[in-house]
């Protein structure tokens, strides 16, 4: 009896592989997709470019060849016609016609339509089915060219989304694990938006949700009634997606934190385990300091995310206290909500005046108390977040960045079975590029790299804009081989991203990278990336566009 095949071997699940397959095709499109809207740019604003007319010619033949290997034949279909028409255009030379124009916006938009309809969630399939490394989103939207391009901005975010074009696809997608964030149009073709967002909100976790409604319809009660059922914010359209890909990942990133640290100064015990009760049972973290002389002590040892001070201390007032956490400039935004007797509207102002957030009366209503910790929490978290990120790559600023660097070095020295990889990365030539193609051009380079360290790198790994084009990862639980092999990777798929200069040329760049691990003999951060700068400027001294780690011969001492 002869072998059998492997077409006919019953362990093997092709469909599931094409299934995975044609995913995998379909999210590497957006990139491609890209290059279209790039190249359509381009051409419109100069129909004689040359350049331009290539551009789109080798996105769509990339479509031409590869749409109906993985199911989908109308991407071939469609990309094969607007190539051939771009061959034409560029044998006749000369500038391209509105004819063409009108074909070519309409092949990228078609080709949009069918990647995004590709994408879109099987009835059924739960949205967080995404992959554990990313929050899931899902798109609710009948127009599949924004739902494409929302797709790309919230990818680019570090969210795994999904699509939705009708409510029932949406309701199907939902039966599972909610996702952690819902971009939704109100006006969809079988129903209104307004009465997902209603359902969410009112399933287990659904308080936990990032919703942003988004319609062409603004009138000021679209706009109410869109905060009314519960929506986190309401879009107008034309939506700007990156702005509404980075405020919605930023607040669906706060909501999945944990529930946060209280901090209680209260000498009255009673008082005190009363509060503790009601927090710790709603999740919190919660630390008592019943002496107000050792406030500054108990801030230091467990930072919280929120105070509630009572006004009288024995010894010290509540009021003075606040106003000296004031003065330091780490607890300026550090809400507080002092906890007073009711009925005394000078303690009201008295606590404005110390610089309070709020004021809970006595006897605490645990609806009040765990609504209004809630709320300060939250905004502080966004305050935080918006203050500790760079603009233009949405990573850490350079002093956030050496806060999470101390934390953890601290975390390696009490677990010295840890490892922690600290990575400089400095792009190669970057002047040259500002020089040549612009600072606008330069910027976008930047965000490129941010926008693969963020797709590429874990969730729970630290990655910040050291200075300039100089960026930083701290890798956690990677031993020294590991951490130069991931940075390899990361060296490796940037030097392939092409760039778009302003003259429609495509140009390249690369970077130098230098890995240090923390060791006990460290006396702090400084000696940290110090070993890991040294090791950057070996690579950069051997060639650049080269990982080195401290402790190569090449790249010095660890």
């Amino acid at each position: 009896m002869g072998q059998r095949s492997d077409d006919t071997n019953p362990e093997v699940d092709w469909a599931a592989t094409l299934a995975s397959l044609r995913t995998n095709f379909v999210e590497g499109s957006w990139e491609r997709m890209h290059s279209l809207d790039e190249g359509l740019r381009l051409l419109q604003a100069a129909p004689a470019d040359d350049a331009a007319l290539q551009i789109l010619r080798i996105a769509f033949h990339g479509f031409a060849g590869s749409g109906a290997t993985y199911g989908l034949p109308r991407v071939s279909t469609l990309a094969l016609e607007a190539e051939h028409a771009c061959v034409d255009a560029m044998a006749r030379g000369g500038a391209v016609s509105a004819e063409l124009l009108t074909t070519v916006r309409r092949a990228v938009d078609a080709l949009r339509a069918e990647l995004a309809a590709a994408a879109v969630v099987a009835p059924g399939t739960p949205a967080a089915a995404s992959g554990p490394q990313r929050l899931a989103a899902l798109i609710v939207d009948d127009d599949p060219g924004l739902a494409a391009v929302l797709m790309t901005a919230l990818r680019d975010e570090g969210l795994a989304p999904a699509v939705a074009g009708t409510l029932a696809e949406a309701r199907a997608a939902l039966r599972g694990t909610l996702p952690a964030a819902v971009v939704i149009d109100i006006l969809l073709p079988d129903g209104s938006g307004f009465d997902l967002v209603r359902e969410v909100r009112a399933r287990t976790g659904g308080a936990r949700v990032a919703i942003h409604a988004i319609s062409a319809r603004s009138e000021f009660l679209d706009k109410v009634e869109a905060v009314h059922c519960g929506a986190d914010a309401f879009v107008a359209k034309p939506v700007d997606p990156r702005a509404v890909a980075r405020r919605v990942a930023l607040e669906a990133r706060l909501r999945v934190q944990p529930p946060g640290r209280v901090l209680i100064v209260e000498d009255d015990a009673h008082q005190a385990s009363f509060l503790r009760s009601l927090l710790s049972a709603a999740g919190y973290d919660v630390t008592i300091c019943a002496d107000g002389r050792l406030l500054e002590t108990t801030l230091a040892e467990a930072p919280p995310d929120v105070v509630l001070m009572d006004v009288r201390l024995p010894g010290v007032d509540g009021f003075d206290l606040v106003r000296y956490l004031r003065q330091d400039e780490r607890y300026r935004l550090l809400p507080v909500l002092f906890v007073t007797a009711a009925d005394h509207p000078e303690q009201e102002l008295a606590a404005e005046r110390a610089g309070g957030d709020d004021v809970i009366a006595k006897p605490v209503a645990p609806a009040v108390l765990l609504t209004k910790v809630a709320t300060r929490i939250e905004r502080y978290r966004l305050l935080q977040s918006l203050l500790e990120h760079d603009g233009l790559t949405q990573l850490l600023t350079h002093s956030a960045l050496l806060d999470r660097t101390r934390q953890a070095l601290a975390s390696a020295r009490r677990d010295p079975e840890r490892h922690f990889a600290w990575v400089m990365l400095d792009l190669d030539h970057f002047k040259a590029v500002n020089d040549r193609h612009g600072h606008a051009t330069g910027d976008r380079v930047l965000a490129a790299l941010a926008g693969l360290l963020r797709r590429r790198v874990r969730p729970a790994d630290v990655i910040g804009r050291y200075g300039g084009e100089e960026f930083a990862l701290v890798l956690e639980d990677l031993d020294r081989t590991d951490a130069v092999r991931l940075v390899e990777r990361l060296r490796a798929e940037f030097a392939d991203l092409e760039h778009v200069a302003p003259d429609g040329s495509r140009f390249r760049c690369t970077f130098s990278a230098g890995v240090a691990m923390a060791t006990p003999g460290m006396n702090g951060p400084e000696d940290w990336y110090g070993a890991a700068d040294a090791a950057l400027y070996a690579a950069k001294r051997g060639g650049r566009n080269a990982v080195r780690a401290a402790g190569d011969p090449a790249a010095g001492p660890a």
